[in-house]
C-alpha cells in the first residue's frame, strides 16, 4: 500500500511537470526567432532550458543523497515555478536574456522529472525496475499531450488577466509546476531513498556492512560506461534533430495546428511508449532494447531528413519515432545504470548521468539551431545518423557479461 501511494504520487506529479514543460518546446523556438529576428538563435532557449537541467541534476542529486527524494523534487518543481514568471515576463516585454534566465529555472522541472524515475526504482525489487520507470517516465506522455493543447485555454486566461498573447502560454507551466511541488512535498512520505536504504540494510543483515565503492571504481564498471554512453548521446541526438523542428515547420508554410500537433506528438512518442520500453528491458534485458533503440533512432532521423518541407505527415512521423527510439535508449539506459549501483551509490552517480545528459542535451540544442540555419534539416538529421552510428555502436559491442543488480 505504502508503495502504491508513492508510485502514484511521483506519477500524477509527473503529469503536472510535464505538462508545465512541454510549453517551452512548443513556444521556445518560435518565441526566440520573434524576439531576436533571425532564425540563427531559435535553438538557444531549448539549450539554455538543457543547461539548466544539467547543472541542477548535480546539486539537486546531492541534496537527495543527504535528505532523500522528496526535498530535492521539490525544491526542483519549485525553481521551476520562478523560471515559468520570469519566463512570461521574457516575452511579455521582449527580452530575450530575461526570456533564457526562464529558460534556465526552467530546466530544473525537467531535472525533477528525470529523476522522479530513479525514486521509482527505489521502490520497486529488481526485477521490477524497468516497469516502475517505464510507468513514472510514461507519465510524462500524458503531461505532454496535454500541455501544447492548452494553449488556447491559457490565451483567453491570459486575456482576462491582461497578459499578452505570446505570453500567456507560460500560464500552463506555472499551474503545473506548482501543482507538481506541492504534491511531491505533500505526499512522497516515506521518502523512497530512504525506503530503498532500509531494504538494503535489512537484506544485508549478518553480512559485512556494504560501502561505496569510489567514483573511480563505479565509473570502471563497463555497464556504468554503457549507460552512460547510451543516455548521454541518445539525448544529444534527440534534442540536436527535434528542438528547432517547429520552427522548420512554420518556415515550410504549416500552421501553428500542424507544429502542435507535430509537437504532442513527438513529445507522446519520448514517453507513451515507457511502459513498454520498460517491460522489454526487464523481460528480455537491458541491452537489447538499448540495441533497439538506437537503430529506431537512425530510422527516425532518416524519415525526417529525407521527407520534403512540404510532407508535414512524413516529417511528424520522423518525429514520433525519433521520440519513441530515445525512450527505448533512456529507459533501458536508466535501467542498466541502476543495476550497477547499491542504493548508497545511486543518487549521486544518477545525478552525475543526468548532468552529462543534460549538458548533451543543451549543446545539441545549440548545434541544432545553428546547423538548421547553416545548412539545413536534411544535414541536421544527417548528422544525427551519425552520431548514434558511432559512439553507440562501439559502446553496444563491449558487451558485458552483466552481474546481477546491486539492491
Amino acid at each position: 500500500m505504502v508503495r502504491a501511494k508513492l508510485m502514484t504520487t511521483l506519477f500524477v506529479a509527473q503529469v503536472c511537470g510535464s505538462t508545465g514543460h512541454s510549453i517551452s518546446l512548443a513556444v521556445g523556438s518560435i518565441m526566440a526567432a520573434s524576439i531576436t529576428g533571425t532564425n540563427t538563435w531559435s535553438g538557444v532557449p531549448i539549450a539554455v532550458g538543457a543547461l539548466g537541467t544539467a547543472l541542477a541534476s548535480w546539486p539537486l542529486a546531492r541534496l537527495m543523497d543527504r535528505t532523500g527524494r522528496r526535498p530535492g523534487l521539490a525544491l526542483g518543481y519549485g525553481l521551476a515555478v520562478a523560471g515559468a514568471v520570469l519566463g512570461l515576463l521574457g516575452v511579455a516585454v521582449r527580452s530575450f536574456p530575461l526570456m533564457l534566465a526562464g529558460m534556465a529555472l526552467f530546466g530544473i522541472a525537467s531535472t525533477s522529472n528525470l529523476l522522479a524515475r530513479y525514486a521509482a526504482a527505489d521502490v520497486s525489487r529488481p526485477e521490477q525496475r524497468g516497469r516502475a520507470m517505464g510507468i513514472i517516465v510514461g507519465g510524462s506522455a500524458l503531461g505532454s499531450i496535454i500541455g501544447p493543447n492548452l494553449m488556447g485555454p491559457a490565451l483567453a486566461l491570459g486575456a482576462r488577466l491582461d497578459v499578452p498573447d505570446t505570453a500567456s502560454p507560460f500560464l500552463v507551466s506555472v499551474a503545473g509546476y506548482g501543482v507538481a511541488a506541492v504534491l511531491t512535498f505533500l505526499f512522497l512520505r516515506p521518502d523512497p531513498l530512504v525506503l530503498a536504504r532500509r531494504d538494503a540494510a535489512e537484506a544485508d543483515t549478518g553480512r559485512p556492512a556494504r560501502l561505496a565503492r569510489s567514483l573511480g571504481a563505479i565509473l570502471a564498471d563497463v555497464r556504468v560506461q554503457i549507460a552512460l554512453a547510451t543516455l548521454s548521446i541518445s539525448q544529444f541526438v534527440m534534442i540536436s534533430t527535434t528542438s528547432t523542428s517547429p520552427l522548420y515547420l512554420h518556415d515550410q508554410g504549416h500552421t501553428v495546428g500542424t507544429i502542435g500537433v507535430a509537437v504532442s506528438l513527438h513529445l507522446a512518442g519520448m514517453y507513451v511508449a515507457s511502459p513498454l520500453s520498460g517491460w522489454l528491458s526487464d523481460r528480455f534485458g537491458r541491452m537489447p532494447v538499448i540495441a533497439s533503440g538506437a537503430l529506431l533512432l537512425i530510422l527516425a532521423v532518416a524519415v525526417a531528413g529525407l521527407a520534403p518541407g512540404h510532407a508535414g505527415a512524413t516529417i511528424i512521423l520522423g518525429l514520433f519515432l525519433n521520440g519513441v527510439g530515445w525512450n527505448l535508449a533512456f529507459v533501458s539506459g536508466s535501467a542498466l545504470l541502476t543495476d550497477a549501483l547499491s542504493p548508497v551509490e545511486r543518487a549521486s552517480v544518477q545525478g552525475l548521468a543526468d548532468l552529462l545528459m543534460g549538458l548533451m542535451g543543451a549543446i545539441g540544442s545549440a548545434a541544432g539551431g545553428m546547423i538548421l540555419g547553416l545548412w539545413g534539416f536534411a544535414i541536421l538529421n544527417a548528422v544525427g545518423a551519425l552520431l548514434v552510428l558511432g559512439p553507440l555502436a562501439i559502446a553496444l559491442l563491449r558487451r558485458p557479461a552483466l552481474a546481477p543488480a546491486r539492491g
